[in-house]
């Protein structure tokens, strides 16, 4: 897609393209040169890829769901979406690389359901409505990369909850997660936040336990 604004036609109440074929690839001159003004929605579609893009001012601006679903972004921007950024469920494989997730009205990243796998490489989640991260419903989420960096939301940092799994790939001294409003771990209901260690091991760095948080 070339420079400049595009707009997705409006289906019903949505401005939202639904991809419906596998093996495709949706690629912008940059994500500070080709916005996307809508929302996209993945289920059940195969070997997906958004790069260089900006989307924004959907509801939610990307949408994975589905146990076939399998999907990459690279070094887009999701803002300023009226809920959240993404949203991956129902055992969908989603890896983002180099990405941001920026003032959405909600959440930034959504992850549930048992079997769904996101890894976010090098990724900033940031200036939230309510939390930067949210995995809950056994869904399983890596976070890898020096510049991995959840700030600045007006609730959680990370939130995990109902035995989903939330893996740090980095020392426990790096900074992955600072300066939320609320907190900047916080887990309840057999979620796990942890730090993983050159050796496997794992480190639980302190996280606040709060047993009336919801999503």
């Amino acid at each position: 897609m070339d420079e400049g604004v595009h707009e997705i036609v409006i289906v019903g109440n949505y401005k939202v393209l639904n991809v419906t074929c596998s093996n495709i690839t949706f690629v912008g001159k940059g994500k500070d040169q080709t916005t996307i003004r809508g929302g996209f929605q993945v289920q059940n579609q195969q070997n997906v890829r958004f790069e260089g893009l900006a989307v924004m001012t959907s509801r939610v601006g990307l949408s994975f769901a589905g146990s076939e679903t399998n999907v990459d972004v690279l070094k887009c921007v999701v803002k300023e979406c009226k809920y959240n950024g993404m949203v991956v469920d129902g055992g969908a494989t989603v890896t983002a690389t180099q990405c941001e997730f920026m003032e959405n009205g909600h959440i930034g990243v959504v992850c549930d359901n048992a079997n769904t796998k996101v890894r976010l490489h090098d990724c900033k989640v940031h200036h939230h409505g309510f939390d930067g991260l949210v995995a809950y419903d056994h869904a399983v989420v890596d976070l890898y990369g020096t510049k991995t960096d959840i700030h600045s939301n007006k609730r959680f940092g990370i939130f995990a909850f109902d035995n989903a799994k939330v893996n740090i790939h980095l020392p426990s001294q790096h900074n992955t997660s600072h300066d939320n409003v609320g907190e900047d771990r916080s887990q309840n209901r057999g979620g796990s936040i942890a730090n993983i260690n050159a050796d496997g091991t794992f480190t639980h760095v302190p996280v606040v336990v709060d047993d009336d948080a919801e999503y």
